[in-house]
């Protein structure tokens, strides 16, 4: 097996990029040819990835956090390529909701246990949003695209704010702008109809899981060539700590001010702007336009990865 790791050295902290070098030394065991290449600055990845589906490899690895995860995505995208994970990020939300080991200072066997998913792993085909902006924009997106609140978190965040301060800086970032965020009028058109009202926050999912906390889609399947849709409306802080309260404890589906859709296509455009997101990375505003685009990447997930995330037979 051929493999190609795209290397985020930013990634991880303490010797975690020491566990990279000896996972692919111990993948070599298995008769995998690995070849390393590192990114310098955002936007590499998907380059990369790009070069690697040209030139062949069975495998990218993605090493890094779920910004890195998305970049590969893209430049996989459409190709037989399969993806794979070594997950070092502050979320991992991918990571966490297939099932594959994720890796943090008092965890460092992760890293190990992750390769191993490559060479024992099952390959399956999976669906991803394709979203475009008003400019033109397009980018793809593995888990998730936010619209409203979890945006404007995003972009609150500074450089090097999640490696000094990891998931608090989520945190910070978030009480921060919580408090000012009173959401705005907004039209959202899915397969089911027309919502309209006050958005907090629209989150169109592939996956069930949701910054690694909440499951805002339990239904959600990752090979359906369907979208998941979770729209958060109501007015500022109160609203929005309401919502917040509802995931934790699952009862949010029960919310009239929750509305939860499945679609394979959407748009949707606000009295003012709102700030949107794939997979945790700033992309610009609204108005957006997304759909899904069916069995677009192929991807390496543990034998024993939930169920209940897929409607077809793996591949292999």
């Amino acid at each position: 097996m051929k493999l190609c790791f795209i290397v985020n050295p930013a990634a991880g902290s303490g010797g975690f990029q020491k566990l990279v070098v000896e996972a692919a030394e111990h993948l070599r065991q298995f008769d995998c040819t690995v070849e390393r290449v590192e990114t310098g600055a955002k936007g590499d990845a998907i380059g990369l990835a790009r070069r690697a589906a040209a030139e062949g490899f069975d495998v990218a690895v993605a090493v890094g956090g779920d910004g890195t995860v998305n970049e590969v995505c893209n430049g996989l995208v459409g190709t037989a390529t399969a993806l794979a994970v070594l997950p070092a990020g502050t979320a991992n939300v991918y990571a966490a909701d297939v099932g594959i080991p994720i890796w943090w200072p008092l965890n460092p066997g992760a890293v190990l246990n992750a390769a191993e998913v490559i060479v024992t792993g099952q390959r399956r085909r999976i669906d991803l949003g394709r979203l475009r902006l008003a400019d033109g924009t397009e980018r793809y997106f593995l888990m998730w695209c936010g619209i409203g609140l979890d945006a404007a978190i995003s972009e609150a965040i500074k450089p090097g704010d999640t490696r000094r301060l990891g998931v608090g800086a989520w945190i910070l970032s978030g009480l921060l702008v919580t408090f000012d965020f009173m959401g705005t009028r907004a039209t959202v058109r899915t397969d089911a109809g027309l919502v309209k009202g006050r958005v907090l926050l629209a989150v169109v999912s592939n996956g069930q899981l949701y910054g690694r906390v909440w499951r805002m889609s339990p239904q959600a399947k990752m090979d359906d060539g369907l979208l998941d849709v979770g729209i958060m409306t109501g007015h500022g802080w109160p609203s929005t700590f309401k919502h917040l309260a509802g995931l934790t404890f699952g009862q949010h589906v029960k919310d009239p001010d929750f509305h939860l859709y499945q679609t394979k296509v959407l748009s949707l455009s606000a009295k003012e702007a709102l700030p949107v997101h794939v997979d945790a990375e700033p992309v610009g505003t609204t108005p957006v336009a997304i759909e899904v685009e069916p069995l677009a990447l192929s991807v390496i997930v543990p034998q024993n990865a939930p169920h209940n995330l897929f409607e077809r037979a793996a591949l292999s």
